[in-house]
């Protein structure tokens, strides 16, 4: 399932292009697309309603992003650092606990899935107490 997007309707074009010429040279793949049975499906046009988990993280993103650029100029690089935070801000969420123990509180977060350990960020170490020429 995806958005109803044009590049989503472009890739799913060029993919059955391809799965089409593959398959007129080489039976065992066609037999291995055959079998899988893998269809790409497209929510209706202008519901975003549709498309359920997705949508919502969508929502969040737009939701921190909007609240923190709110009538601000800001740099490429400070954009960037933002867009990052958030993303780490999402994937950390808790997802469902780990342990049926009440005295753990170890959750499964979508970090776990993106690097098989949950997202944490290590603190800068402070740079207001380094002379000068150091940081040079």
């Amino acid at each position: 399932m995806s958005d109803n997007a044009t590049n989503f309707k472009g890739a799913a074009a060029e993919l059955n292009r391809f799965i089409k010429l593959i398959c007129n040279k080489n039976e065992t793949l066609a037999n291995y697309f055959a079998s899988e049975a893998i269809q790409w499906k497209f929510i209706p046009p202008r519901s975003p309603n549709f498309g359920g988990l997705w949508e919502a993280g969508v929502k969040s993103f737009k939701h921190h992003l909007y609240r923190t650029l709110v009538n601000s100029k800001i740099t490429f690089e400070e954009f960037e650092t933002i867009i990052i935070q958030i993303e780490g801000i999402l994937n950390s969420r808790p997802l469902v606990p780990l342990s049926d123990n009440i005295n753990e509180y170890e959750v499964l977060t979508p970090g776990h899935f993106i690097i098989g350990r949950p997202i944490s960020a290590i603190p800068e170490p402070a740079i207001l107490d380094i002379s000068d020429n150091r940081l040079l």
